[in-house]
């Protein structure tokens, strides 16, 4: 299974930028979130950074638990 991202910290903000996700975990992952969760970094509009307590709930509510699945079946 592929580990859990780490936190970047952006103006005392946690956040994780989905194009350093695993290739798996970041099509997973951003087919997930909704506009809403996007963040913007100064002025970059890229919707690429989310926060990371948003990844963190996903990674253990849904990326964690799907693993599993595979692996009972």
């Amino acid at each position: 299974m592929t580990r859990k991202a780490s936190p970047i910290f952006f103006e005392g903000t946690k956040i994780v930028r989905l194009s350093d996700l695993p290739f798996a975990q970041s099509t997973l992952f951003s087919g997930w979130l909704q506009p809403v969760h996007f963040i913007i970094l100064g002025e970059r509009n890229d919707y690429d950074c989310v926060k990371y307590e948003d990844y963190e709930y996903w990674y253990q509510n849904y990326y964690v638990g799907e693993k599993d699945l595979d692996n009972i079946i």
